[in-house]
């Protein structure tokens, strides 16, 4: 599972993400040290076997900023996310089998390799004014840099997070839960309302794309991992609009005025731009989704 969080470091350093310490250094900081120009090496990584237990991945794989990366570097990224492996000169290092990665970045920086995008399975967008509880403590008033003096100062009620914050799933939990999302039962009228929401953000006239059929196949395994979160044995249509908001808005790439439908029967250049300047991603979603008609 690969998630996405939108909040910003623009180098990863290897040694952070491996257990095997010290690691041959990557010329350019590459996150996959792979050298095919020397032989030597190539018929070394060929023959290596990922057999000891220095040579696991961690289970989960925090990566900051790589939307300030290298092309190449999220390239690599994107092949761990594939093949569930990394190279370096001398060995390979393989992924358990409840890997996950984690991409937190601004929101407002560049974009990830396209391909990479649409390898994260669901993206969420944390507002600095909804506060950040796990960094404030009892004796500490948080205030934001941004806000205006006449804000509300708002002190946390979490004594101390670090204790408090325990286990929220065992493993016997998710396990419980897979089975369940196995179990989980989707009526044709919610199967045609999700297929309905593909079709309408396909051709709504602001997405230039990003609604790919990885992000359909997305779109339903997410709405029947929802229903055994909230307690139920069958998808619902909130549940399915929840998905759509965390499937889609980081997909979706917003259309540039020339390229707008509108323009091929008559419409105004400039009308279309003013229009195109306040849409989001997640107001085409919120649109789409109060387009749709729900079904009962």
């Amino acid at each position: 599972m690969y998630l996405c969080f939108h909040f910003l470091i623009p180098t990863i350093d290897l040694k952070h993400i491996l257990r095997e310490l010290p690691l041959p250094q990557v010329p350019g900081g590459s996150l996959l040290a792979r050298d095919t120009t020397d032989p030597r090496a190539a018929s070394r990584l060929k023959g290596s076997r990922p057999s000891s237990r220095e040579l696991r991945i961690a289970d989960v794989i925090i990566l900051k900023n790589l939307n300030l990366a290298d092309y190449e570097l999220q390239i690599q990224a994107l092949e761990l996310m594939r093949s569930k492996r990394i190279y370096t000169n001398t060995n390979v290092f393989t992924a358990p089998k409840g890997f996950c990665i984690v991409f937190i970045q601004d929101i407002a920086g560049h974009s990830l390799n396209k391909h990479l995008n649409d390898h994260i399975f669901m993206s969420h967008y944390h507002n600095a004014e909804d506060g950040f509880a796990n960094l404030e403590t009892a004796s500490q008033w948080i205030e934001d840099d941004r806000s205006s003096s006449s804000s509300v100062v708002r002190k946390s009620v979490v004594q101390n997070p670090r204790k408090s914050i325990g286990r929220a799933f065992s493993e016997a939990d998710i396990q419980q839960i897979v089975c369940q999302i196995k179990d989980v039962t989707v009526t044709a009228e919610v199967k045609c309302y999700i297929q309905n929401i593909v079709t309408f953000l396909r051709v709504h006239r602001a997405v230039d794309g990003g609604i790919t059929p990885r992000a359909t196949i997305f779109f339903g395994s997410l709405v029947k991992c929802l229903a055994p979160l909230h307690g139920l044995r069958y998808v619902t249509p909130p549940l399915v609009a929840i998905a759509a908001r965390k499937i889609y808005p980081h997909r979706i790439i917003p259309t540039i005025p020339e390229r707008e439908r509108s323009l091929q029967y008559g419409s105004d250049i400039e009308a279309v731009r003013a229009y195109l300047e306040s849409v989001t991603p997640d107001s085409i979603v919120e649109e789409v989704l109060a387009s749709v008609e729900t079904p009962l």
